[in-house]
C-alpha cells in the first residue's frame, strides 16, 4: 500500500542553517529509502524553497502561505493546514520540525529535535513557558521523536518522560563538499555562528582581541563552497555556544582539516563521542557586565594546534536509514 508522508520545512529560512543543511540531505536519500511511498514536501513562501536539484521520481514539493519566521503563528497555522490536508488527501505519516503534532490518533507523527533551547529559555519568555509546559505534551503525543543527537534524546527523556522506545537519534554529520582541504596558509580564527544569546559570539570576538588573532565572522549568507574556503583558510574554529543540540561547525571544520576550540558543552561531546578528533573542550565564557570573557580559549589560542584531526564518523546516509526505519516501526 501507498502512504502519503507529509514533510515539512517551513522552519527553514532562506539562508544557510543547520536545519536547513539537515533537511536536504535527508531528503536526498529518503524517497530512494522508501520507493513505494509518496513524500509531499511543504516549504514556506518566503523559505527560498528546495535547491534545484532536489527531486526524485516519489518527491512532490508544494509552497504553502506562512512565513518560515513566524514563530508560534506559524506553528498554529501549520497545524490549522495539515488538518485540511488531510481531509482532501489522507496521509499516513507526516514529519514535522518542533511540531506540530497533528491529529495523533490517525496520524503517525515524527518529529525532528534539532536541540532542547526552549526548555533552557533562549528565545524568549513565550518560547521558554512553551518548553517547559507544552513542548514535552507534544513530543509525548507523537509517534516518534528523532533527534540530532545522542545527548538531544537523552535529555528529552529526561526531561519529558519520553518513552525511549520511540526516541530514535538519527545523528547530523558532515556533507561531501566539506570533505576537502584548499590549500594555502593558514591564518586566524574563524567563528561560523549567528548573533544570538545561546551562540555566544561575543566571547569568540574577546578572545581573538585579547590573543591580537585576526577573526573572521560567518553568520549566514555563504554557500557550501564559500564555507569550505573559509574553513580551510582558517587556523582555528571557534565554537563558543552555551547551547546547542549539534556543534555542526565544529564538524564542518574538521572535516576541512581544520582544529577547533569548543566549550565543554553535551553537543561538543556528542562530536568527539561520535569519532571527532582535533577539539579542544574548554569551559564556557562568561559574560560580566555586558562584557564577554573567554579565558580559556585565550589560553588554547596560544598553544600548538593538534595536529591529529578527524570529522565525526556519522553519516548522512545512516542519518536518512534510522529515519526510514522509524517510519516503519510507527506504520507497524
Amino acid at each position: 500500500m501507498t502512504r502519503m508522508i507529509v514533510i515539512d520545512c517551513t522552519p527553514y529560512g532562506p539562508e544557510p542553517s543547520g536545519a536547513r543543511r539537515r533537511g536536504e540531505e535527508i531528503l536526498r536519500r529518503l524517497p530512494g529509502l522508501l520507493p513505494d511511498d509518496v513524500f509531499e514536501v511543504h516549504w514556506a513562501a518566503d523559505g527560498g524553497g528546495p535547491p534545484a536539484d532536489l527531486a526524485a521520481e516519489n518527491l512532490v514539493h508544494a509552497t504553502v502561505a506562512v512565513s518560515c519566521r513566524g514563530g508560534a503563528r506559524r506553528w498554529f497555522r501549520r497545524g490549522r493546514d495539515l488538518v485540511r490536508r488531510r481531509r482532501d488527501a489522507a496521509f499516513t505519516h507526516l514529519l514535522t520540525d518542533h511540531g506540530p503534532v497533528v491529529a495523533p490518533e490517525k496520524v503517525c507523527n515524527l518529529v525532528t529535535l534539532h536541540d532542547l533551547r526552549f526548555l533552557h529559555g533562549y528565545g524568549g519568555r513565550a518560547r521558554a513557558l512553551y518548553g517547559r509546559f507544552a513542548y514535552g505534551r507534544s513530543l509525548r503525543r507523537a509517534a516518534g521523536v528523532i533527534a540530532v543527537a545522542p545527548s538531544v534524546a537523552a535529555e528529552a527523556i529526561e526531561r519529558y518522560g519520553l518513552d525511549a522506545r520511540r526516541v530514535h537519534v538519527a545523528a547530523n554529520a558532515v556533507g561531501a563538499a566539506f570533505h576537502a582541504e584548499a590549500a594555502g596558509e593558514r591564518t586566524g580564527a574563524l567563528v561560523v555562528a549567528r548573533d544570538e544569546p545561546r551562540k555566544a559570539r561575543g566571547a569568540a570576538v574577546a578572545a581573538a582581541r585579547e590573543t591580537g588573532v585576526g577573526l573572521t565572522i560567518v553568520d549566514g549568507g555563504l554557500d557550501d563552497a564559500g564555507l569550505r574556503e573559509a574553513y580551510a583558510r582558517a587556523r582555528w574554529l571557534l565554537a563558543p555556544s552555551l547551547l546547542e543540540g549539534y556543534g555542526m561547525p565544529v564538524a564542518e571544520a574538521l572535516a576541512c582539516g581544520t582544529p577547533v576550540i569548543a566549550t565543554d558543552i553535551a553537543a561538543h561531546r556528542d562530536v568527539v563521542a561520535l569519532g571527532a578528533r582535533g577539539v579542544v573542550l574548554v569551559p564556557t565564557p562568561r559574560k560580566v557586565g555586558g562584557a564577554w570573557s573567554w579565558p580559556e580559549a585565550v589560553r588554547a589560542l596560544g598553544e600548538a594546534p593538534p595536529t591529529e584531526l578527524a570529522a565525526p564518523t556519522a553519516t548522512w546516509d545512516e542519518a536518512a536509514a534510522c529515519i526510514a526505519a522509524a517510519i516503519r516501526d510507527a506504520a507497524s
